[in-house]
């Protein structure tokens, strides 16, 4: 259902499997010596403290993908680009198949952040609700205080026609304490009347079948 690999001008999003993973390499990414502690101040996420932690997220979210529920992609910068090839971040797609739409976020390495990757993802991830999922709706929040994800997320609302639904009360806890989110959604009819350019291919490998987004008509630490 969801491409195994989705490339952008810059970017490539790859499905890992628990069995194609480096199960090493994550862990050594996400690892409580690894990370800076600064690109976990605005996730309610902890960096993982052995491997074992790694292996259960893969396995969990191999699962999702298998149910037709969630798609998580590592994110890597494309040769030419500094630190191609490594592991920038993720990005998360997860579809709510009843109410027609889909939730999204992104998490992104300090070293990769002002680059405007996160636009260029959620371009690519917005594209995929729509054009291939055939969702009506997406969503994507940040934390009330995360300035640097409120201008990144409000830069590609405002491009695809979307708008901000308002701040949420409480909706998360951070270290034990509640917080404020701010959530934005975009409507597959205001993506289509915004005429976006499609610049990513979806590449589903499994059936070595690649597909380009066509346009639609109808009656983004940072997400």
């Amino acid at each position: 259902m969801f491409p195994d690999r989705i490339e952008s001008e810059r970017l490539v999003l790859e499905h890992e499997s628990p069995a194609d993973a480096d199960l090493f390499e994550r862990y050594r990414h996400l690892s409580t010596d690894a990370v800076d502690p600064a690109a976990f101040e605005y996730i309610p996420v902890s960096p993982h403290e052995h491997p074992q932690d790694t292996a259960e997220m893969l396995s969990h979210r191999h699962e999702r993908w298998a149910d037709g529920v969630g798609a998580t992609y590592v994110v890597r910068p494309k040769a030419g680009e500094d630190g191609a090839g490594l592991p920038a971040g993720e990005a998360e797609l997860l579809a709510d198949w009843e109410k027609r739409s889909a939730y999204f976020a992104f998490g992104l390495r300090k070293r990769f952040w002002g680059r405007g990757y996160s636009g260029e993802r959620a371009a690519a991830l917005v594209s995929l609700a729509f054009d291939r999922l055939d969702l009506e709706v997406v969503t994507v929040t940040h934390l009330d205080a995360n300035e640097n994800s409120r201008r990144a997320v409000e830069k590609y609302v405002e491009r695809f026609g979307g708008r901000r639904e308002g701040t949420i009360r409480n909706q998360l806890t951070l270290d034990d304490e509640p917080v404020d989110t701010v959530r934005y959604s975009i409507s597959r009819a205001e993506y289509g009347a915004s005429d976006p350019e499609r610049e990513h291919t979806f590449h589903d490998t499994m059936t070595d079948r690649h597909t380009r987004p066509t346009t639609t008509t109808d009656d983004e630490t940072q997400p």
